[in-house]
């Protein structure tokens, strides 16, 4: 596997004085968004484990096309159930052939098909915002209490995203990468209600999934003990973790170390290896009398090593899975981390070691 190289920062400082938002709890959501000249479609997933029913339920697409009226909405049919989790794709604006399969809707094309004689418009893979609201009402449209969910991709400004951010499903100043050909942006569900910002549970998608989980094969197993020196000057066991799962097209992923100072000339090695060390492996670390440190990845087979300067309270390593196709699926890497002083006469010549884990890329 090839290292990608580093080209974010961390932004830790800047997510702790952002505010955060607390979503409303959130059963069928908006799943996977395909604006791709291959079909376009929208598809939800029910992650409780009841039915609902749709029928009075709408999707909302805003749109920053100009001229056009850039606010279209899309009542489902009456009868329209959505099984304990299962999913439902809903291919918009688009004509269906004869009877509709489970599991799929079409939109049609008409101005008939859409509420308020507004009609529809095709999704844009640059950018578009689509909002799942709970009510067919056409006094109700600028309300937040039927927002249910809501996602932005390729832009922010869009029309009634400030209603959204009203009722707590996003934030104004972000949005989702805009997908490039033949990918869809596609969302996590096990962290959607963890994150800090409701962005941070999409990602691009280069092989999409309709009908199907949007994470498959991701690992992040941890192991090895972490350890520190005496007189080290951490805030305590420096923990190795990752910012997010290791998905292709994740632009966000990447790996933390904690409890790392930032303020006495520390940096960080990061090694990479093919495997996890043998049973037995000797380790190459300086031995301390009473100290039990000992690299849990095969020092022998190391791919990278990266060195960077430790930063206050949590030092992040961007390692951005995006514009890499499939090839990185299924890929594996065993990461350590050794937080150390390059001070002259420091001592001890490295702080602590972090425990160790396996990173396998899913989709």
């Amino acid at each position: 596997m090839t290292i990608p190289t580093i080209t974010r920062r961390a932004a830790g400082l800047l997510l702790a004085i952002l505010p955060t938002i607390t979503a409303p709890a959130q059963d069928v959501c908006l799943s996977e968004v395909h604006p791709g000249v291959d079909g376009q479609w929208i598809e939800l997933h029910n992650r409780s484990a009841q039915s609902v029913d749709l029928s009075n339920y709408t999707l909302h697409l805003c749109t920053l096309t100009p001229t056009m009226p850039q606010n279209y909405w899309w009542p489902f049919p009456a009868g329209t159930v959505l099984p304990a989790g299962a999913y439902l794709r809903v291919n918009w604006f688009q004509q269906g052939a004869g009877v509709p399969q489970p599991g799929e809707l079409f939109t049609g094309t008409t101005a008939y098909d859409f509420l308020f004689g507004l009609g529809g418009e095709a999704l844009q893979r640059d950018a578009g915002a689509i909002a799942l609201l709970s009510s067919q009402s056409n006094e109700l449209m600028n309300s937040s209490s039927i927002f249910r969910d809501w996602v932005s991709w390729g832009a922010n400004g869009f029309p009634r995203e400030f209603i959204a951010a009203d009722a707590g499903l996003w934030n104004v100043t972000r949005h989702v990468p805009a997908p490039s050909v033949g990918a869809s942006i596609a969302r996590d569900p096990d962290i959607i209600d963890s994150v800090v910002f409701p962005d941070e549970a999409w990602f691009v998608d280069f092989s999409p999934t309709p009908g199907l989980p949007n994470v498959t094969g991701a690992i992040v197993q941890p192991y090895g003990d972490a350890c520190t020196l005496p007189g080290n000057h951490l805030l305590g066991l420096p923990q190795l973790g990752v910012t997010s799962l290791p998905l292709v097209g994740n632009g966000d992923f990447g790996i933390q170390i904690s409890n790392t100072t930032g303020i006495y000339g520390e940096f960080v090695l990061i090694g990479f290896s093919a495997a996890m060390a043998p049973s037995g492996l000797p380790s190459i670390l300086p031995q301390y009398s009473g100290v039990g440190c000992h690299e849990a990845i095969d020092t022998t087979q190391l791919v990278a090593t990266w060195l960077l300067p430790a930063t206050i309270l949590q030092t992040t390593v961007p390692m951005p899975l995006d514009g890499y196709g499939n090839s990185l699926i299924g890929a594996e890497l065993h990461a350590q981390a050794l937080v150390i002083e390059l001070l002259p006469f420091s001592y001890p010549p490295y702080q602590g070691l972090t425990n160790a884990l396996r990173v396998v890329v899913g989709q």
